[in-house]
């Protein structure tokens, strides 16, 4: 994935930079949001450009065990998240990976995504041990 700077007004454009494709590819612009400031501004990360494809025919075997893991995940997270008391035990842990960032290590804008990433990776040990 590239590093994009852009020009003003193009620096807020994001999303997708084509809806059609015909040879199969799209190319995707985006800057994350990392969350919001003390006043109340969104904070983005740096411009990023990539080319996604489109998927065609069947998928494979560990593509589809891949798939149904993630589903998996997904309701085992929405679950999580319609408990308060699993919301407050998320919540201090989702807190902490901004006041002490470890290099190279991914942070998340969204309760929603980091309780998703959490109980995925526990998943894949689960399943690799």
């Amino acid at each position: 994935m590239s590093k994009t700077t852009y020009m003003a007004p193009v620096e807020t454009f994001t999303g997708k930079l084509s809806s059609h494709s015909a040879d199969g590819r799209i190319t995707v612009s985006r800057r994350k949001c990392y969350g919001k400031d003390d006043k109340g501004r969104p904070f983005y990360g740096p411009g990023e450009t990539y080319i996604y494809h489109c998927h065609k025919g069947e998928w494979s075997e560990g593509a589809k065990k891949n798939r149904t893991l993630f589903q998996e995940v997904q309701l085992l997270a929405k679950q999580e998240l319609e408990n308060p008391e699993r919301v407050a035990y998320w919540k201090p842990l989702f807190e902490k990976q901004f006041k002490r960032p470890k290099k190279g290590e991914k942070h998340y804008a969204t309760l929603r995504g980091f309780v998703i990433a959490q109980i995925h990776q526990q998943l894949k040990k689960q399943q690799a041990g």
